[in-house]
C-alpha cells in the first residue's frame, strides 16, 4: 500500500452501501458542494469515503498524468482500507475529475465486477471521461453552461455505450462547477443536492 492522502470514513453498522466522493482537481473535499454530498449520504444512512488526491496534499496544481495512475492508485488502497468488498453495493460519486477517476476504475473491472458498481458523475468532462465501457448504473449531472457542454453533448458521448441504464439531468444557466458562469457565486449546489436525493 503506498501512502493514504486525508480522508474522511463515515461507517455506519447497518449499511450496505458505500458512497466514495472523488473531488475535483482544484478545491478538494472541503468544498461546500462536496460536503452537501457527504452529509446527504450519510442521511441516506450509507457508509462514505471521501478523500483528497496526493497532488493535492503537495500543493500541486495538476494530476498525476493522463493516465491518473496516481489517483486510481489511492482509490484502490482506500477501498481496501475500509473493506469495500463487504459492502453489497459501491457507489462512486465524482465531480468532474472525480468522475474521471471513476471511469478508470471501473472499466478495468470485469463485467460481473461492475454489478456491484454505480457511477454518478458532476459534470461530465468529455475530453477524458470513458464510461462506455461500463455496464452499471451511470447518472450525470451536468451545468447547462458547463465548458464541457450540456446534457445533448453528453449524450452524444456515451452513444453505444456498454450500459443500458443512463439517467440525464441538466441544470439550467450552470456552469462546470454548478456555480454562476460570470460571478462564480454557487448558485446551483443546492438544486444538485435536490437531484441528489432522488437517486
Amino acid at each position: 500500500m503506498t501512502k493514504l492522502p486525508s480522508f474522511q470514513y463515515h461507517y455506519q453498522s447497518n449499511s450496505r452501501q458505500l458512497d466514495v466522493v472523488l473531488p475535483g482537481i482544484s478545491d478538494g473535499i472541503a468544498l461546500p458542494l462536496l460536503q452537501k454530498v457527504i452529509n446527504l449520504s450519510r442521511e441516506k444512512g450509507n457508509s462514505v469515503l471521501a478523500f483528497d488526491y496526493l497532488f493535492f496534499e503537495r500543493g500541486e496544481e495538476k494530476s498525476s498524468g493522463l493516465e491518473l495512475r496516481e489517483e486510481q492508485q489511492t482509490l484502490k488502497d482506500l477501498l481496501a482500507f475500509v473493506h469495500a468488498e463487504e459492502y453489497d453495493h459501491v457507489r462512486f460519486i465524482g465531480k468532474s475529475l472525480g468522475g474521471i477517476v471513476a471511469s478508470y476504475f471501473l472499466k478495468n473491472l470485469s463485467p460481473e465486477e461492475q454489478q456491484k458498481y454505480s457511477v454518478i458523475v458532476l459534470g461530465y468532462a468529455k475530453e477524458y471521461i470513458d464510461l462506455r465501457p461500463f455496464a452499471g448504473r451511470i447518472m450525470i449531472i451536468q451545468g447547462e453552461k458547463d465548458k464541457n457542454g450540456g446534457i445533448e453533448e453528453v449524450k452524444k458521448h456515451l452513444a453505444g455505450a456498454v450500459s443500458k441504464d443512463i439517467t440525464y439531468f441538466e441544470i439550467p444557466g450552470a456552469s462546470h462547477g454548478f456555480s454562476d458562469p460570470v460571478t462564480k457565486a454557487p448558485l446551483y449546489y443546492d438544486q444538485v443536492i435536490e437531484i441528489l436525493k432522488r437517486l
